[in-house]
């Protein structure tokens, strides 16, 4: 068994649900952070062009994923309250 197996075991174990841990890198912080530091860079003029450009796709798809994700946030709170 290899060490994904036994990571698998010791998650369970200890009653780790480990499909359930929630990444950092679906924090509504994090994705705000991201694009804020992607603009920075396309903005910089020190950046060769080529860097300015793919910062500049990395910050719009990073505003469009914090988007999506703020707005299925508003979306669950509503159904939550509307189901109480």
């Amino acid at each position: 068994m290899g060490a994904v197996g036994s990571a698998g075991r010791w998650a369970e174990e200890v009653g780790v649900a480990v499909a359930g841990k929630r990444s950092y890198l679906d924090t509504p912080g994090y994705l705000a952070f991201l694009a804020v530091v992607a603009f920075w860079a396309a903005a910089s003029s020190g950046s060769p062009l080529y860097v300015r450009a793919l910062a500049g796709i990395t910050a719009a798809l990073a505003t469009a994923h914090l988007a999506v994700l703020l707005v299925k946030r508003r979306r669950d709170r509503r159904t939550v309250a509307d189901g109480s």
